[in-house]
């Protein structure tokens, strides 16, 4: 289905040249402006485009398309005296726009005056007698490929050639690709961001759709100045179509949209939104049923031998240990089912059936998740032998990626298409279950040979898949799947975000799995997604028991330490994602229960890596906090390397805070204040550990500092705080969970005292730690509690 924001701008092109574009001798320039740039069309068609200061950003820019059994790319006719302005009005703001209509194109774009961004998109039509097949359309292409030819491309200004890259993949068909960092020429699929450390102007770019082609980014190493400006020779956006698309006499394809963001004053801001606008174009809903926090049997010492008896001892534990503090998720991965393609349950695993392991998920007050291979089928299986029309062969690299005895499940069939759809639906309605948790190897529905509609791209095969699930399991139903992450991340609302990853701090070069390090790194690369697109998946963290690293074979490799288990634990809560160990429930140690208990529930929105393009692994992230009790901002410093401290400095212009205001500095895990800092702040790292700091307006009066409850340190869980001044009393109110031990922590500054203390729900234990009061009690009961100090 075409997205709403492509409809618009298909809608825009076409409006604009119901009256016909005129030819205006005289005028061979027209432009667009916004604050920030400006769009400038030459006579002969192509495109300028400048900061307002005069800066060039883009030279020589058009359209080009590649035809099937052509050796290369070629221009499409354009002619900057041939345009109409149009008005525009759609999802990302309302601006204006210039379209150019020449022979067989159609080019236009959108500039938004308040924004740092705009769009563009073309339109072919086939305008001969035959039909052709396009490989390939670009609605923007600047500068020229050839070496030495022309001085078009595009430029960040003095020092583009020092720029970095942060790219997003490469690899399509396929499994996960991760992104990473490049200096010079660069391919990225879908999006691509580029940064001048030098002149501190960025490129956000990337496509907002990707309905019918995969897309991708590309540019040139940068050239040498000489007397021109410092510049990339060329810069392509272009939407591939595998396998090429034909296009009848008379017929029109119109390529996926490009969003193109030359002047913002922060790469990261920038990236944030594009994420949101993506989101927009593709009217994806931000809010999520919930998230599907919990384990994944598969990573931990079962595998696949999994069975009721298993399932229940661990949901029993989650149940009466984590359930409270947000743990209120249970899914079964793989090893429920007899063959992949049937779908059956093993009676001889769970002989009571699935519905009764959902009753018992539910009755605890849960959510359930299951495990499924949608797209894949065994030759042995009853609907392989029953259907064989049904299954696809797979190409070369599918030869290479699937089991010798695995097939495809070719959903252009429709009788395909309507039996997957009725399995996830049998899942959900028959069986019970909440989530797809997850959807599994969606992507080997791209790696076959061919497809019975020969009409249909690769990308539009995996949309069709992805909607038969979206059908099966209903608007309310959660889905979590895995790459090609822009096409999927439209139906699901989760997504694994990077490969396995095993109990490791560090991935052993060139080799699968990926460890802590790798895990997280790879996910703050994808973080501007969040949450505006999906929720991510960085998969599981580990505390390494000796059953686990068996299972995985890493035995001989260093074991985790505690505080790498907490750092990659608080890591993946940062994410804003979903939170997942890869243990057995039942064999946690008392340590890893009270660890664990901290992370829930998430506050759904990812951290930002302030260090983004300046680090492979990002070691800064900062996490606002906007809560019923004020805002404040978390404060994550990784030191990766196992065998040194590291002192990482932050500014607090950096962090979204004030350089002349003094914020409080309280470390979570070592449960230590640090006093206050002002304009920038310095932390020693110990190796191979994080830590989790929150930072709070200092106020000249006593203030809340910290809870043990969780991570946010309040935001989940407390309801009010007020201090009143003619009382000279502080008093917070938040929800407590039976049983749990509960320690608050209050700066008190000279000259105030403690005069009184006062929790409704119990005995209290207090202590001061030079001025620091501590005081920690246990619930009897699940209740709003109270607690007030006078001074």
């Amino acid at each position: 289905m075409r997205s709403a924001l492509v409809m618009y701008i298909v809608a825009g092109i076409l409006s604009a040249f119901t009256a016909g574009p005129m030819y205006r001798p005289g005028q061979e320039y027209r432009t667009t402006t916004s604050a920030a740039y400006e769009v400038s069309i030459q006579k002969n068609g192509l495109i300028d485009v400048n900061l307002t200061g005069g800066d060039p950003v883009f030279l020589d820019a058009q359209p080009m398309i590649w035809f099937e059994g052509e050796e290369e790319a070629q221009p499409l006719s354009v002619d900057g005296r041939h345009t109409a302005r149009q008005e525009v009005s759609d999802r990302l703001g309302k601006g204006q726009g210039m379209v150019m209509k020449h022979k067989e194109c159609e080019w236009s774009h959108r500039t938004y005056p308040t924004k740092p961004f705009f769009t563009v998109q073309v339109a072919y039509t086939n305008t001969t007698k035959k039909p052709v097949r396009v490989k390939s359309l670009f609605p923007w292409y600047a500068g020229d490929p050839r070496p030495g030819k022309g001085d078009g491309g595009f430029s960040l200004g003095p020092g583009t050639a020092g720029s970095i890259t942060l790219e997003s993949g490469h690899m399509f068909p396929g499994d996960v690709d991760l992104p990473g960092l490049r200096q010079g020429a660069g391919t990225s699929l879908w999006n691509a961001a580029v940064l001048n450390p030098e002149t501190g102007r960025s490129l956000i770019a990337g496509f907002l759709t990707n309905n019918k082609a995969y897309t991708r980014i590309t540019h040139s190493n940068p050239v040498a100045a000489g007397d021109g400006p410092h510049r990339f020779a060329w810069f392509a956006a272009e939407c591939v179509y595998d396998p090429p698309v034909e296009v009848a006499p008379g017929a029109q394809l119109v390529s996926e949209p490009l969003y193109l963001s030359v002047a913002e004053s922060d790469p990261l801001e920038g990236l944030e939104r594009f994420g949101q606008a993506m989101a927009a174009a593709n009217n994806v809903r931000r809010a999520k049923p919930f998230l599907p926090h919990g384990w994944d049997s598969w990573s931990t010492e079962y595998r696949t031998d999994i069975n009721e008896e298993k399932v229940l001892e661990n949901l029993d534990f989650v149940a009466t240990q984590l359930k409270a503090y947000g743990w209120n998720h249970f899914a079964l991965d793989d090893g429920w089912q007899t063959n992949r393609g049937d779908w059956d349950v093993n009676l001889q695993r769970f002989p009571n059936g699935l519905r009764a392991i959902t009753d018992r998920i539910h009755a605890q007050g849960m959510t359930a998740g299951i495990w499924i291979a949608p797209f894949t089928v065994h030759t042995a299986s009853n609907v392989a032998r029953a259907h064989p029309e049904w299954l696809a062969e797979p190409n070369a690299l599918g030869k290479q990626t699937l089991g010798e005895d695995e097939r495809i499940l070719d959903v252009t069939i429709p009788e395909a298409y309507a039996y997957i759809r009725d399995v996830i639906l049998r899942i959900r309605r028959d069986w019970g279950f909440d989530a797809l948790v997850e959807a599994d190897y969606v992507y080997h529905l791209t790696l076959a040979e061919q497809y019975a509609r020969k009409d249909l791209t690769r990308v539009e095969v995996m949309k069709l898949g992805m909607q038969a699930l979206r059908e099966g399991m209903g608007d309310d139903g959660f889905i979590m799947t895995m790459p090609p992450l822009p096409i999927n991340g439209v139906v699901a609302q989760g997504l694994r975000v990077g490969t396995d990853c095993a109990p490791v701090w560090r991935q052993v070069p060139g080799k699968w799995p990926l460890g802590c390090v790798e895990t997280l790194s790879n996910t703050m690369h994808k973080y501007y997604f969040t949450p505006w697109m999906w929720a991510p998946d960085q998969d599981c963290a580990f505390f390494a028991h000796d059953a686990t690293r068996e299972r995985w074979g890493v035995t001989e490799q260093p074991k985790l330490t505690w505080d790498q288990s907490v750092a990659w634990l608080t890591g993946a809560a940062m994410t804003g994602g979903v939170v997942k160990i890869g243990e057995r429930f039942s064999a946690l140690n008392e340590r890893e229960v009270w660890a664990m208990r901290k992370m829930l529930p998430s506050l759904e929105r990812s951290a930002r890596p302030i260090d983004l393009f300046t680090n492979e692994h990002p070691q800064v992230w900062v996490l606002p906090v906007h809560a019923k009790i004020g805002d404040w901002v978390l404060l994550g410093l990784f030191n990766w390397d196992e065998s040194a401290a590291q002192t990482l400095t932050v500014r607090m212009p950096d962090l979204g805070l004030s350089p002349n205001t003094f914020y409080t500095v309280y470390g979570f895990w070592e449960e230590k204040y640090y006093g206050s800092a002002e304009n920038e702040l310095s932390v020693s790292v110990p190796p191979a550990s994080m830590r989790l700091l929150c930072l709070r307006p200092l106020e000249n009066r006593p203030m809340f500092l910290s809870t043990d409850r969780h991570i946010s340190q309040g935001a989940t869980d407390f309801t009010a705080l007020e201090w009143d001044a003619a009382t000279r009393t502080l008093r917070g109110k938040f929800d407590g969970i039976a049983g749990a031990e509960h320690t608050l922590r209050v700066l008190v500054p000279a000259p105030y005292t403690v005069q009184s203390l006062s929790v409704s729900c119990g005995d209290t234990v207090t202590r001061m730690d030079e001025h620091v009061l501590v005081f920690t009690f246990t619930c009897g009961r699940t209740e709003p509690v109270e607690w007030k100090v006078q001074f």
